[in-house]
This record gives structure tokens, C-alpha cells and sequence, in this order.
């Protein structure tokens, strides 16, 4: 057995002797005072669902928001059901189902179905949890939360994405900007988002994802690490979770991603495990306790502001100083057309787990017809494979890694690389940050 599962098998035993939403899984001991809050939370034991508590979407002709899916897939009731103690969300091929008519985003209502379940009551601040096995297909799995001007989806997970294998590994958290004035070209658009690739496919198995919300700040953790902590004076109005908002979880089809046809969907359809959905808060004496995480970025001079000291380079690469840096005065541009590749080398700890991150633009890049793409990666720390990460955007964002070293990482290889690339990519603001775990374990490479 590998050490990823072998990890994964102790962290759900731990979780089964957890009795209903007692703790977060990743305050055991409930250091922050943590209540659960019943209304939006469930464990799905009873052996149907709760219809005091739950929106199941279609049903009896009533759409949540007016979201009827994402065509050519719709939601419809038969697709939601609770089996051996957990929710069940099925995604089928059902050509023979009465589709609504008209177009969604330009696509038909047709051949596939899926489910979506919403929280009745609404709710604002807390710590929001779900364990969970996302759909084995090319289609979305998703835990969000919608609320007046704002939409926070903690993920939104491709089991299989044929375009880029690298996808299904990648847990993706954004923000959505619903404030706007529905003809604003950016009304409803992701505001913000947070892409990590994890050393495992998440459609595999089961897993515990976490998010802390408060008026100041957000954490995002899986199976008891932390992968991101982000502040609203950091967002500015790109920060949109202002209001209550209401639990969604359901299974959605993404065309223009992948559009799924018959023989990707088994004759017993795509199945999204839920085994618990749990919303916990705290009372007014508790609620500024929470605190940020102190995170100090192992990377002496991974924004460049030393020039190119303490890397290696190998192409062309080209130190900027003068304009268009992410942070501070210089960054570094990596060359079309040569083997491009700025690499820094750490001793790191034996077997810990690190998120390693940078921001990078693609200029000639449109995102339509012209996707270049750079890529960050990590190698020789002791460990699996060697993990990487693509960016394809026009303008500064952040990616980042999460891996676990292995018994020996004295050489490990950081680097950023635009080999065999057409055009040319920047890159500034590397880090490098331990996540710690709050289960006393590591997330394993496999």
C-alpha cells in the first residue's frame, strides 16, 4: 500500500469515531469553539433526504435562482438520492428525458441529466465541510455557496479532464462577482480563484475539504493541511463574500471544457459521493478568535528584487526591471523559442509537506484561440513524481504545488520553464511555505 492511502486510511478512521459535526477536522479539539449549525448541515444517515432542509433542484418544476443546469446537461430530481448513509448525485445519459426547451449559453437542453441539491435556510461566517468522493468523469463535481452579489465555490473538480491529465488533480476554489449590473461584460465572472495541483487524481478517493470564512480573511484546507489563506484587504472588490449565503453541492457539465459524450457515461451513470455536509460557526464571544496562520516564504529572493542571485538559469532568460512587475521592481522573462528555465536548489525537511507557488502572465496569450503555456514544477525532493503546473493567462496570476518531501530532499529543484514555447512568459513572486497539517499527518506523494 502507498503512503498517500495508507495517510487516507488513518485520516478516515480518525474521522469515523468523530461523532456528528463534534469538531472540524481540522480543530479536534475545538480550540476555536466551534457550533455546529443544524440547519445547514446534514449527514445524510437518515436514508432519505431531508426536504425540511434541502432544495432538490426540478423538483416540482421549481429551479433555485432560475439555474435549470448547465446545458446540454439539466438537473432533474430522480438524479438525487441518499444510499448506504450518504447523498448521491448521479450525472446519467438519458436521451429518452423530457428536456426543457430553449438554450443555455448557446447549448441545448439534451441527453444528459445530473442533480444539484440547495440549503433552504442561509447562513454567514462559519467553517464549511464536506467529505466527499467527486464523479469519475468529464464533468464537475462542486461544493459552493451562493449569496446576495457573490458566489464562493470552494471547488469545482473535473474527475477527468482528456485535455490536460494534469486537471484532475487540481483543486480549484473561486470567487464570482454577482453585483454587477447584469450587462457588465464581468456580471456573474470569477472574480478571484486558487488553483493547486495536488500529488493525487481527487476523483480516486474520498476527502475531507474545508474552508474558514470571516469578515477578514479565508482559509482553504484539504484532508487537514492548509493550501491557502487569502485576506479581503489583500482582494480589495475583488472580495465578494459579503452576505448569508445559501449551500449548493451538486454535479454540473462544463461544454466548452469537456462536453461529454454516450460512451463517457456508464450505463449507471457518474456518481458524486457525499458522506456529510457540515457547516459549523461560532457564538459572538468566539467570532474574532480566528487567526491567520504565520507562513514565511522559504525563498530568500523569489521576487527577483536581488536580480537573478541564488538562480540558475539556462536559455535566455532576462532579467525586467523597469515596468509591469507582479511585486516589487523586477521580474524575470523567459524567452520563446530556447530552453528557458530559471531554477532555484533547496534543502528542504524530510518527509513535510510544502505549497510552492508563483505568479506568471502570458502575454501574446488570448485565451481563445492562442493558449501558451509556461509551466512551474518541483523535482529530486525524495518523492513520487515530478509535479507540475501550466498557466495560460495574459495577466499576473497564481498557481501553485503541494507535495511532501520524501526521506531525503538536501537537492530539491524548484523552476520555472518555457522550453520548446512559441512565445514568451514572465514570472515573478515565487513561494515556498510549509502547510501545516492539523491532523498530525502528511499528505503522501504517490
Amino acid at each position: 500500500m502507498n503512503r498517500f492511502f495508507k495517510f487516507l486510511l488513518v485520516g478516515c478512521s480518525a474521522l469515523a469515531i468523530n461523532t456528528y459535526g463534534q469538531t472540524p477536522y481540522t480543530d479536534p479539539n475545538n480550540q476555536e469553539g466551534w457550533v455546529l449549525n443544524p440547519e445547514v448541515s446534514d449527514e445524510f444517515k437518515s436514508g432519505s433526504l431531508d426536504k425540511d432542509k434541502w432544495i432538490v433542484q426540478g423538483e416540482n418544476d421549481h429551479f433555485e435562482n432560475k439555474f435549470k443546469g448547465r446545458a446540454p446537461s439539466q438537473f432533474a430530481p430522480h438524479a438525487v438520492s441518499v444510499e448506504n448513509n450518504e447523498l448521491v448525485i448521479t450525472t446519467r445519459w438519458e436521451p429518452g428525458y423530457e428536456f426543457m426547451k430553449g438554450k443555455h449559453q448557446g447549448h441545448k437542453f439534451e441527453n444528459i441529466t445530473t442533480g444539484a441539491i440547495i440549503s433552504k435556510k442561509k447562513f454567514k461566517h462559519g467553517y464549511m465541510e464536506i467529505r466527499c468522493k467527486a464523479a469519475d468523469g468529464p464533468l464537475s463535481s462542486a461544493f459552493w455557496f451562493t449569496g446576495k452579489g457573490g458566489e464562493l465555490d470552494i471547488f469545482e473538480i473535473f474527475g477527468k479532464y482528456p485535455k490536460d491529465k494534469h486537471h484532475e488533480k487540481v483543486y480549484h476554489t473561486s470567487f464570482h462577482d454577482w453585483s454587477k449590473n447584469p450587462k457588465d461584460p464581468l456580471f456573474g465572472k470569477t472574480s478571484w480563484d486558487n488553483k493547486v495541483q495536488l500529488p493525487f487524481r481527487l476523483a480516486e478517493d474520498y476527502h475531507v475539504y474545508g474552508c474558514e470564512w470571516n469578515e477578514d480573511f479565508m482559509k482553504i484546507f484539504i484532508d487537514g493541511h492548509l493550501v491557502r489563506q487569502i485576506t479581503r484587504e489583500e482582494l480589495g472588490d475583488k472580495w465578494v463574500m459579503n452576505n448569508e449565503q445559501k449551500v449548493w453541492v451538486d454535479n454540473e457539465v462544463f461544454p466548452w471544457k469537456v462536453n461529454p459524450k454516450k460512451e463517457d457515461i456508464p450505463a449507471e451513470g457518474l456518481k458524486f459521493h457525499i458522506d456529510y455536509v457540515r457547516v459549523w460557526q461560532k457564538d459572538s464571544g468566539m467570532a474574532s478568535s480566528s487567526q491567520l496562520i504565520e507562513q514565511n516564504n522559504l525563498l530568500a529572493n523569489g521576487s527577483f528584487e536581488d536580480g537573478l542571485e541564488g538562480w540558475e538559469t539556462t536559455g535566455k532568460v532576462k532579467l525586467m526591471t523597469k515596468k509591469g512587475s507582479f511585486d516589487g521592481s523586477n521580474h524575470i522573462k523567459l524567452a520563446a523559442g530556447s530552453e528557458a528555465t530559471a531554477t532555484l536548489h533547496m534543502k528542504l525537511k524530510p518527509n513535510t509537506t510544502y505549497v510552492l507557488s508563483a505568479y506568471a502572465r502570458l502575454p501574446n496569450s488570448d485565451e481563445k484561440t492562442i493558449y501558451d503555456n509556461g509551466w512551474l514544477g518541483v523535482k529530486n525532493y525524495g518523492a513520487g513524481q515530478q509535479p507540475i503546473i501550466k498557466y495560460f493567462k495574459n495577466d499576473w496570476y497564481r498557481q501553485s504545488i503541494l507535495f511532501t518531501t520524501g526521506k531525503n530532499a538536501n537537492d530539491t529543484m524548484i523552476y520555472f520553464t518555457n522550453k520548446w514555447k512559441k512565445n514568451e512568459v514572465r514570472v515573478d513572486h515565487f513561494e515556498l511555505v510549509e502547510s501545516p497539517s492539523f491532523q498530525e499527518t502528511h499528505i503522501k506523494t504517490k
